[in-house]
């Protein structure tokens, strides 16, 4: 399988490890759209592969980033050369902004904290690594995320530390935010009126920070910012079989199984955004547009 391939099959599998990474991912894809099409029309190429992402991905703000960061390049005079440099840049700078998201892991990680977390990506993993590398006595909560149970994966990740595990239930999450010193959380799109879309199980879990007054925190990069209306980002379905693939009774056609994937919190609920230009609280997201 070519890499074109390769990438384009894990965009559409679900399978690119968090928002960060599929921003990267889709710069990636443009790039390679380009440089297997030598002769073709830029824009045209261009196009065809932001369309393609952000229909496949209608909920990753990264990618409407990527695919519009190309749309304009690809009408500068020289088309090509323009959006293969934003691309490359593109993904150096989500690399960068990453290491500076994990740099808030000291001023809000103390030792003896307990952190608790929900699901994957790549700014929460960098993060709660700079956190677990250098804070003692640090204990890492962790909820499941089904059906993907993507937490296991950054506790996989760091268990070559010294931090502590805690694993919890998606239905006992209430539990776990009562427990925890604070939540921090991932960010797949970051809307104007401070609020965000991330796994689901997100917005529950907020709600369970306000009942317990457990500080809420989302970790991201601001090149996940949409600057349009939040109800354009459509919450992606995934499929049935994912929940289901082995109930007799939902292969049967008896029962409908709804497995929508992100959903939006409201700016009300989060403390803080721990973002790559600092700390910024709900209201102050929208100015990230001017």
């Amino acid at each position: 399988m070519d890499r074109l391939t390769e990438l384009r099959t894990a965009i559409a599998e679900n399978t690119v490890p968090g928002g960060s990474a599929y921003g990267r991912a889709a710069a990636e894809v443009i790039l390679l759209s380009l440089e297997t099409q030598p002769g073709a029309d830029v824009p045209t190429v261009v196009t065809d592969a932001a369309t393609w992402l952000v229909e496949t991905k209608p909920s990753m703000t990264s990618m409407r980033t990527v695919a519009a960061m190309a749309l304009a390049a690809a009408t500068d005079p020289d088309p090509r050369a323009s959006v293969v440099r934003q691309m490359r840049d593109f993904i150096v700078e989500s690399e960068q902004a990453i290491a500076r998201i994990a740099d808030h892991a000291e001023a809000f990680i103390k030792p003896g904290s307990k952190v608790l977390y929900h699901s994957f990506s790549g700014s929460l993993l960098h993060l709660l690594g700079r956190a677990a590398e250098t804070t003692p006595d640090l204990t890492l909560m962790l909820t499941e995320s089904r059906p993907y149970r993507e937490s296991r994966r950054i506790a996989s990740a760091l268990a070559h530390t010294d931090a502590s595990f805690v694993a919890y239930s998606d239905a006992s999450m209430s539990l776990a935010a009562a427990d925890a010193d604070l939540v921090i959380v991932g960010c797949d799109a970051l809307f104007v009126d401070g609020s965000f879309a991330n796994k689901i199980g997100s917005l529950p879990l907020a709600l369970a920070c306000r009942h317990a007054g457990t500080p809420y925190y989302v970790a991201t990069e601001v090149s996940k910012l949409y600057p349009g209306d939040p109800d354009d980002v459509a919450m992606e379905q995934r499929p049935s079989s994912e929940m289901a693939a082995d109930w007799d009774l939902w292969a049967s056609g008896r029962v409908e199984v709804r497995n929508q994937f992100f959903e939006r919190v409201p700016a009300d609920l989060v403390t803080a955004y721990l973002t790559d230009r600092g700390v910024l609280r709900p209201q102050e997201v929208g100015a990230r547009t001017h």
